[in-house]
């Protein structure tokens, strides 16, 4: 028999999981990676199957999915047991190969027999992966729509998230454009200052000589741009005001707010130095307030490789 009648084959195994080592869902769920592997005979690729990990796992590859700890040892048991058979499979084809081909052409009956018995074990192998992989294709079509449905909660999260930032982009763009804010010029210990409030709020602990009925009615910027024109070394801010603003902030501090739109600091009207081991040039601001003055998978794969 001549040896070139044969097919090449690939050596080795496909690796699966640890059956040692059980996976357990992470507030029911878990992360799945999809593999198919080349067929030691033809080259053709295998069924997918798909290996299941905790959704904590450092590479961050594959879909985290909704997924119960009863459906968990499901999907691992078969994912494993299609694996196994594949690997059981590939490894009686290996070794009619090796016989076939160690079989000296000189001796054709025992050719004629380990080539007999290859085509025969060809055929099993065929058999055998192809009843494998029906007998996981429930459970891939399973994992299937759970990554159908991960997927489809993804883009209506990100939707929904961006919808949100929008609106609170609108909601903090009309506030800066209210008139509400107001200024008076004060003298405190004898140096001069800027008493800043919000007309629409009661004022706490208003300073003497402040005469809030005299100030104009302005937006945000309009209050930096004469807070700027008058030029005084102090601005001492009304804490109602504050708080007020960022009650209507939702969530977002009144110095952020101005870092944002002024980047600056809203005390002192200069740009706050870079934040420590940042490489850009601007700070990280805090996320306090202003008014408080604070701001698994346990065994290896190759996805892709052969016997």
């Amino acid at each position: 028999m001549s040896r070139r009648r044969l097919p090449e084959l690939a050596h080795g195994s496909f690796r699966t999981q640890d059956v040692r080592r059980p996976v357990e869902p992470l507030y029911d769920r878990v992360r799945v990676d999809e593999c198919s592997f080349r067929r030691l005979a033809d080259g053709e690729w295998t069924p997918p199957v798909f290996f299941v990990r905790p959704p904590g796992s450092s590479d961050g590859t594959g879909v985290v999915v909704a997924c119960t700890p009863e459906d968990c040892r499901r999907w691992v048991r078969a994912a494993i047991e299609y694996v196994t058979t594949l690997n059981e499979a590939g490894a009686e084809l290996s070794a009619a190969h090796r016989r076939a081909a160690s079989v000296p052409w000189w001796r054709p009956v025992a050719a004629r027999r380990a080539f007999g018995d290859w085509e025969a074990t060809l055929r099993r192998h065929g058999e055998l992966t192809r009843e494998a992989a029906e007998t996981y294709a429930p459970v891939c079509g399973e994992i299937r729509q759970a990554i159908q449905k991960a997927e489809e909660r993804s883009v209506e999260w990100a939707r929904e998230r961006a919808r949100q930032q929008e609106e609170t982009r609108r909601h903090r763009s009309v506030l800066a454009a209210r008139d509400f804010w107001g200024w008076s010029e004060v003298t405190e210990a004898g140096r001069r200052a800027v008493y800043v409030f919000r007309h629409d709020v009661p004022r706490d602990d208003v300073p003497e000589g402040a005469a809030p009925e005299e100030s104009p009615h302005v937006d945000l910027r309009g209050l930096r741009r004469a807070i700027v024109d008058l030029d005084l070394p102090d601005v001492r801010w009304d804490g109602a005001a504050l708080a007020e603003t960022e009650r209507q902030l939702e969530g977002l501090g009144f110095g952020r707010w101005w870092r944002d739109l002024f980047h600056e600091d809203f005390r002192t009207f200069t740009a706050p130095p870079p934040a420590r081991g940042s490489s850009s040039g601007r700070s990280n601001p805090s996320g306090g307030t202003a008014t408080g003055g604070t701001g698994g998978f346990s065994g290896g794969f190759s996805c892709g490789g052969g016997f």
